[in-house]
């Protein structure tokens, strides 16, 4: 992992996000992903867990990016319940839960879902805590110099350590409150910007 970016290159990103504040950028991306963040996070309780509606987790995985709801929607609800509370509830360590989630064979591994999906449901749990991982964040942690060195060596679980640790340093090198914050920061400042017609 890097040092980071230097005094004007925190300042440039710090610019950017002010302008995708104050121009609305962030308004649709902000909806979609965390408006209904209160309220999805009291259907991941372990009591409300016990009935989490197929529409429900549907609309969690499409919050949290995921484009393959037909492929997520084969699986049965109790599989979805019991990932899920797995995830945010079993005793073994975090590395170990989100690997089995989000790897490829893991035994708690959902259809259409992968890291994206499991990080958001961390996120959604305790957004001071956990961090979403997804191509906005790989993107700022490569911008800012500070992405991880051999992250792909290693199982998701202990990645997800890795980018965990590095998107704090993000946090507290931007002076962000929480990583919902972090999120709309990084879409905001590596979103592609459309060339205007001229």
């Amino acid at each position: 992992m890097g040092s980071g970016p230097s005094d004007s290159g925190r300042i440039a990103l710090q610019e950017a996000y002010r302008q995708a504040l104050a121009s609305g950028v962030l308004d649709s991306y902000r909806t979609r992903r965390w408006q209904r963040g209160p309220e999805f996070a009291s259907w991941l309780t372990q009591d409300q867990l016990a009935v989490l509606t197929e529409e429900q987790a549907l609309a969690l995985y499409r919050a949290s990016g995921g484009r393959r709801s037909r492929e997520f929607g084969s699986n049965p609800i109790e599989e979805i319940r019991d990932s899920v509370d797995f995830l945010l509830f079993d005793t073994i360590k975090l590395e170990g839960r989100f690997d089995e989630c989000a790897s490829a064979g893991g035994g708690f591994k959902l259809e259409g879902a992968g890291k994206e999906f499991v990080s958001y449901l961390l996120c959604l749990k305790d957004p001071n805590l956990f961090a979403l991982w997804n191509p906005h964040s790989d993107r700022i942690l490569r911008r800012m110099g500070i992405y991880p060195r051999g992250l792909g060596k290693g199982n998701l679980g202990m990645a997800y350590m890795d980018i965990l640790e590095a998107l704090q340093r993000v946090r507290q090198l931007m002076g962000l409150s929480d990583f919902r914050v972090v999120d709309e920061f990084a879409y905001a400042v590596t979103r592609p910007v459309k060339a205007l017609a001229g």
